[in-house]
């Protein structure tokens, strides 16, 4: 009888990832299509909790982003070597950028005893290379 309650036990839902060929897209999107952007007026006006659990204003701020970054590759193999430092993959394919949010879930889900994942973070941003060198890389990132 305590063996079958262990194994209930051990046998507790596991986050599945998200696979890809759910989220396929094109390679090219259009920013000036019909789509809704809210973008603050700067970084520090970010609501950034939403992204990073963890977050706490003026102790952790973002300071490494991967524009354009795809399906988070990068992010997810370098949130193990660098736990201290948020990071931020902007994206503008609402696919692709739904399907590393999805991917960042359940790795926070997987990986929960530890805390793994916690602190990465995807969003969907129109123009990120021209927002992001006048806005957050100016004001956020280490150089």
């Amino acid at each position: 009888m305590s063996s079958s309650v262990a194994s209930s036990a051990s046998s507790a839902p596991v986050a599945k990832l998200p696979q890809k060929r759910y989220y396929r897209q094109r390679a090219h999107s259009n920013p000036m299509s019909d789509h809704c952007f809210d973008y603050p007026v700067s970084p520090q006006k970010m609501d950034w909790k939403e992204h990073y659990p963890d977050y706490e204003k003026g102790r952790t701020e973002v300071r490494f982003a991967d524009i354009g970054c795809g399906y988070g590759g990068l992010l997810v193999q370098l949130s193990p070597l660098f736990p201290d430092k948020l990071m931020l993959g902007m994206e503008i394919r609402v696919k692709v950028s739904d399907y590393v949010k999805d991917r960042v879930k359940a790795l926070r889900e997987q990986n929960e005893q530890t805390g793994g994942y916690r602190n990465i973070a995807c969003i969907r941003w129109a123009n990120c290379g021209h927002v992001a060198k006048r806005e957050v890389l100016q004001h956020l990132l280490s150089l």
